[in-house]
């Protein structure tokens, strides 16, 4: 298994702030509001950014890991230590999880375009151009991919400074009081906030990429950062705005309140905010779906890139197209979100223990 990555397919370090913030900022923003009130009410903002923090500890873990490979990434770490055929069965099983994850998120995206713009255009119409521009994007390589990530954090940045419009209707007693729950109440919170911050997992696959990695540290704890505090507020800003008792029946509560804001010269604002989103999810999309295609490759140096990609792109073609039941996507939604918290939690705490065990073993004189 040769990982190996030539310098001019890398990116400068400060590029993992991007990737990283980019790959947890997807659909979730638009609907995790209406979740993660089931355990601490109004007061879920504060299991929000415990959870964030908590995500600085996996990354470290995840540093740690990389740092005992010889390629820096989990594949070769499975080679290392499970051996060729087990540790290649293991990244088959993250291929699986990285695909399935990337579905997901254009699923839940084509849902919104049908629900909130175009309800007249059919399923497959929208899987089939997203498929071809997520072709073009993956197809130019790590780069290209990088570079929408670049973007797709810039530019959605502004409009999400356009949630503040909902200050001037903001009710401060809707917050209020403070540290009224109990503790299983905030993990109950956190456990609904989790999937608003998977995605920087793909971190494990992609770390080679990044030009001096021991430099790049620090930015992905930025982006991690970055993305804690913009989950925050938008949480705090949605709990301003509605009562507990509205915000429990709202599917879609940033689009809700997005709906509020109009211009002289523009009524519906929600319909940019939603076609600028497809900046935001395509970052999320292409590098799920790359990692889990270089995955393939290292494990079966066989396979073509090219042949993988097409092959999981007409699978989610298929998917997108005749699975649209609100059933399916509930049924998705769990098996990657479920998926996420046991990769989260589970594996990669199990693999830093194995690579500190590793570690000690090798200083142990024979």
């Amino acid at each position: 298994m040769n990982s190996m990555v030539k310098e001019n397919k890398m990116v400068s370090p400060y590029f993992l702030f991007f990737l990283m913030h980019s790959t947890q900022t997807g659909i979730g923003v638009l609907n995790f509001q209406s979740k993660i009130i089931k355990g601490a009410e109004h007061e879920a903002w504060i299991s929000v950014f415990a959870l964030g923090l908590l995500m600085h500890i996996i990354f470290f873990m995840i540093l740690y890991i990389l740092k005992q490979t010889s390629s820096r990434d989990i594949l070769s770490f499975h080679k290392d230590v499970f051996g060729k055929y087990f540790g290649g069965a293991l990244n088959i099983i993250i291929t699986c999880y990285f695909a399935a994850a990337g579905l997901f998120t254009l699923h839940i995206y084509i849902d919104v375009l049908e629900i909130w713009v175009f309800d007249g255009i059919n399923s497959w119409e929208y899987s089939l151009l997203f498929s071809i521009l997520i072709f073009y994007i993956i197809a130019g390589g790590f780069r290209i991919v990088t570079a929408i990530s670049f973007w797709g954090v810039v530019i959605p940045s502004f409009i999400l400074l356009s949630l503040l419009f909902v200050l001037k209707y903001a009710e401060v007693t809707y917050i209020l009081p403070l540290f009224q729950h109990r503790v299983m109440d905030y993990f109950i919170s956190g456990k609904e906030a989790l999937p608003i911050y998977l995605g920087f997992e793909t971190v494990l696959v992609f770390y080679p990429f990044i030009k001096d990695g021991e430099r790049a540290k620090k930015w992905g704890h930025l982006g991690l950062l970055n993305t804690t505090l913009q989950y925050t507020i938008i949480t705090i800003l949605t709990f301003l705005f509605f009562s507990q008792g509205k915000l429990v029946h709202l599917t879609w509560p940033t689009l809700t309140m997005i709906k509020i804001i109009s211009f002289p010269f523009l009524e519906r604002f929600e319909f940019i905010f939603i076609f600028t989103w497809l900046l935001v999810i395509m970052p999320v999309i292409c590098i799920y779906l790359w990692s889990a295609i270089r995955t393939i490759k290292l494990t079966i140096p066989k396979a073509k890139p090219t042949f993988i990609l097409i092959g999981l792109l007409a699978i989610y073609h298929f998917v997108n197209s005749y699975f649209v039941e609100m059933e399916f996507s509930l049924l998705l939604g769990e098996i990657v979100n479920y998926s996420g918290l046991v990769f989260l939690f589970g594996y990669i705490p199990f693999l830093f223990i194995v690579s500190i065990v590793r570690k000690k073993l090798k200083k142990v004189p024979n």
